[in-house]
């Protein structure tokens, strides 16, 4: 039973030390040759020729021209044709190494057929271990029903047995799951490292639109569909726009010249590729010939012949499967190569035509812009020439300034810009925000055109603003500003203090008092005390005579700027002139005798009235005791 037991265990090493020694990795002086660079070769191409077919559909119609959708289909449709002409090339080359090994040719063996061989040596190994578990189990089963009826001399050695069959099959077991993980190692292995076909194919599906029937048949790719919509958008007419297509055009013109120079390198080495193929056809020619100018030989001479000639064919065969595909990629890529170059140059002329088209516009603004500066420069010469007025000189040159700045801005719109709906969009946007964050200002810029317009203010008017009087000495395009005067009743003087005002204050609900347009007088009033028994007509007469005497002095002044305002009103007005009124206040009867006055010399002409009236009443014994208290004089409107 011992010696079973032995053998079992020298069997069952012998089985897992072969699949450890099957699947372990040769020592490197064992180590077989390495692969031919063929094979490293043939995947080099293939990385180059797919990062080349991405570089060429990464292209796009720039120019924007209906030719250049044409040039960029038929460039993807031969960027295709040659992946797939390198594909069918390297399969065949793949079948031609993978026939060459076989052979037993000078060829190392490719990683995948020792990967089968290793497998199947250890599904060998898994069936023997299975087979003498399957074999114990049925010995160990046997035992059992022996033992059951067995007596009691002979059980003892049957549970020996037993007992070293229960040994035997769980080594048996042991070495069943060490060979499931050197498969399951095994099985990793070859899906990590495959031989060349496998890597062919992993390179295939890595460009699966190439090899797909519908994309490749119906041509509806995404890039052809970003090129038609790319070609069918209408160009614009904004220097910013232009200048953008510009550089655009100039990106595809270098993007071009690198497709061009990666498709000299990509045929240069499909060339490299195809000429052993080629040279190796020319040999199998020349064996041919040779063949063909043998001399007659006997019977058992040509049928060896006809199996020279048989392999010849057949490897033939195998080479020109390899080496066709490389010299229609060849092709292909010759003519995809004239292709892009067409494309380069139409997209190199348009590209002229761009660059005329933005100087052209550039010199047109800068023509337009001159033209503005000049209008500008003619207006200020005719504005400083013709008009004497500074007032309305100032005015004109501040408009000027609005025109000329509005013009330019223009002028400088119009030339950069062309997309106007999006371009008004964010005006608006802008517009209303400045509305809401400027609404003083903009009320303010408004209201001076109110000021200085037909019947606006002049620097030199006196008005009243808000309860302050004052003469204006600027108006500016955002603010007003005073000269306070301060005073009672008709005793007005500079404070020394200037008052600033917002133009806006125009659309406040507070009053704003300015004269008339052209006028320069005010009316004053002095207040006579009479006697309810005095003779009220006389007295009337008399102080309103001793006031009118003064009054004509100034007449004509007052009559002058009174014609001024009723041909600058266009309506009749009447004549300011001296006027006399009897009327009951609280202490009695008063005459009140009201005439205008100039308001700047207000204070002189109420010193000669006051001179006047004092003296008529003490030359007039019985106005003097009409008056019962001195006269009071004060303005007949409220500053």
């Amino acid at each position: 039973m011992v010696r079973l037991v032995r053998q079992a265990r020298s069997g069952l090493f012998f089985l897992i030390t072969s699949a450890i020694l099957l699947t372990s990795p040769v020592s490197e002086g064992a180590q077989q040759k390495p692969a031919s660079p063929d094979a490293d070769a043939i995947i080099s191409h293939l990385n180059q020729v797919i990062t080349w077919y991405r570089r060429v559909v990464a292209l796009n119609a720039g120019a924007g021209e209906p030719g250049d959708v044409l040039y960029l289909d038929n460039a993807h449709k031969l960027a295709t044709q040659a992946v797939q002409f390198a594909f069918q090339s390297a399969t065949a080359q793949a079948a031609l190494l993978n026939s060459h090994n076989n052979q037993g040719q000078a060829q190392p063996p490719s990683s995948e057929a020792t990967g089968s061989a290793q497998e199947q040596n250890i599904a060998n190994a898994v069936t023997a271990v299975n087979n003498q578990i399957t074999q114990t189990q049925s010995q160990l089963d046997d035992l059992e029903q022996q033992l059951a009826h067995a007596k009691v001399q002979q059980r003892q050695q049957l549970l020996s047995q037993r007992d070293a069959l229960k040994g035997q099959l769980e080594l048996y077991k042991a070495a069943q799951d060490a060979l499931h993980r050197i498969a399951a190692v095994g099985n990793l292995g070859d899906n990590t490292s495959g031989g060349l076909l496998s890597q062919i194919n992993q390179l295939k599906q890595s460009v699966p639109e190439v090899f797909g029937s519908e994309l490749t048949q119906k041509g509806n790719s995404p890039a052809n569909a970003a090129a038609a919509a790319k070609s069918s958008k209408t160009p614009t007419a904004g220097l910013i726009s232009q200048a953008s297509g510009l550089f655009e055009q100039l990106g595809d013109i270098r993007a071009l010249d690198q497709a061009m120079s990666e498709t000299l390198r990509v045929r240069a080495a499909a060339q490299r590729l195809e000429a052993p193929l080629r040279a190796s056809l020319h040999d199998l020619m020349q064996q041919g010939r040779e063949l063909i100018n043998q001399p007659p030989a006997t019977t058992g001479q040509v049928g060896a012949t006809h199996q020279n000639f048989a392999a010849l064919t057949e490897e033939f065969k195998q080479q020109a499967d390899a080496s066709v595909p490389l010299s229609q990629e060849m092709v292909v890529l010759d003519q995809c190569h004239s292709e892009l170059m067409e494309w380069r140059n139409s997209i190199a002329l348009e590209y002229g035509r761009a660059l005329r088209g933005l100087l052209l516009r550039v010199l047109a603004v800068l023509v337009a812009l001159a033209f503005v500066l000049l209008l500008s420069s003619l207006w200020r010469r005719a504005t400083y020439r013709y008009i004497r007025d500074v007032r309305r000189r100032r005015q004109l040159t501040l408009v000027r300034r609005f025109v000329v700045g509005f013009l330019m801005a223009m002028v400088i719109v119009v030339g950069f810009i062309s997309e106007f709906t999006s371009l008004a969009t964010f005006a608006g946007l802008i517009t209303a925000g400045i509305a809401v964050a400027l609404q003083t200002v903009i009320l303010s810029i408004a209201a001076y055109f109110f000021l200085v317009g037909r019947y606006g203010i002049s620097v030199g008017d006196r008005i009243t603003v808000s309860g302050v009087t004052g003469d204006v000495i600027e108006i500016g395009l955002i603010r007003l500003y005073l000269m306070e005067l301060s005073g009672t009743g008709i005793d007005l003087y500079p404070t020394g203090r200037v008052v600033v005002f917002s133009n806006s204050v125009m659309f406040q609900t507070a009053p704003f008092f300015k004269q008339l347009p052209g006028t320069a007088y005010a009316w004053h009033e002095i207040g006579v005390a009479l006697l309810p028994s005095a003779d009220h007509a006389a007295a009337e007469q008399k102080l309103l005579a001793a006031v009118t005497s003064v009054y004509s002095e100034y007449q004509h002044t007052i009559e002058h700027q009174h014609a001024y305002v009723e041909r600058v009103l266009d309506t009749s007005i009447t004549a300011p002139q001296p006027r006399a009124q009897l009327s009951f206040v609280d202490t009695g009867l008063e005459l009140t005798v009201r005439y205008p006055v100039e308001i700047y010399r207000a204070a002189e002409i109420d010193e000669k009235v006051t001179r006047k009236l004092v003296e008529t009443i003490n030359n007039d014994a019985e106005l003097k005791a009409a008056v019962v208290a001195s006269p009071k004089m004060r303005a007949a409107i409220k500053a």
